[in-house]
């Protein structure tokens, strides 16, 4: 079976288990009770708020839902995670759909490209994507033409699903066992290697259709 897994998606597991192994040093080293001591005296409207704001920024998604499970907890922590990755996405929408048209010089090319029964595809391929910055996928698929409906129905439960490593990374730092360590590693293994599986299978069936297939009328 490995031999079938492409070496980038083996390297990237790898990462993910060195960056549990790092984790589990650093929580030796580092006193995390009195991380989480700090964090529970930060006002926990100001700690949404910049779980909302910071990635509309550019700042790295992963390190803020890091902090909001060290600051609520995993339950709570995912649950303002999720709202606060429907406001960015509802926000980065609004953003990119208001002031994208400066950019249509170069993104519009690749907007008429893409058949309209390929945007679903398009927007589960970009979140997919490894180590693609949070606030670039949600700028780029409206400027391609990816509807609201079908940007929410993708981009959501997917940036859901991936937040659960990283708030429950924050949220268990204070009580890490090796066991629950490994958990977590081979979640997030298993995580990246059908993400991996996915994105290749999609990428298959979407291809890569000139614009004459784009602009096609299907049969009906």
């Amino acid at each position: 079976m490995m031999k079938h897994l492409p070496t980038r998606w083996i390297r990237l597991a790898g990462v993910v288990v060195a960056a549990a192994v790092i984790a589990a040093v650093a929580t030796h080293r580092i006193d995390m009770a009195a991380v989480h001591r700090y964090a529970a005296r930060l006002n926990g409207g100001v700690a949404f708020a910049l779980l909302v704001i910071l990635p509309l920024t550019g700042f790295p998604a992963s390190v803020v839902h890091v902090a909001a499970g060290v600051r609520f907890g995993v339950g709570r922590g995912l649950l303002l995670v999720g709202i606060s990755i429907g406001i960015q996405l509802l926000a980065s929408y609004a953003i990119a759909r208001r002031w994208g048209g400066r950019l249509d010089r170069w993104v519009g090319p690749l907007r008429r490209r893409i058949p309209a029964q390929a945007r679903a595809s398009v927007a589960v391929l970009a979140v997919l994507i490894p180590g693609a910055p949070f606030a670039a996928v949600n700028y780029a698929l409206p400027l391609v033409g990816v509807p609201l409906r079908t940007y929410l129905l993708c981009c959501w439960p997917l940036h859901l699903l991936r937040a659960t490593i990283t708030v429950t990374l924050g949220g268990e730092s204070a009580g890490f066992t090796p066991l629950r360590l490994a958990v977590l590693g081979g979640y997030a293994v298993l995580l990246v290697t059908a993400s991996g599986w996915a994105y290749r299978q999609l990428r298959r069936r979407l291809g890569d259709p000139s614009p004459a297939e784009g602009d096609r009328t299907q049969p009906v």
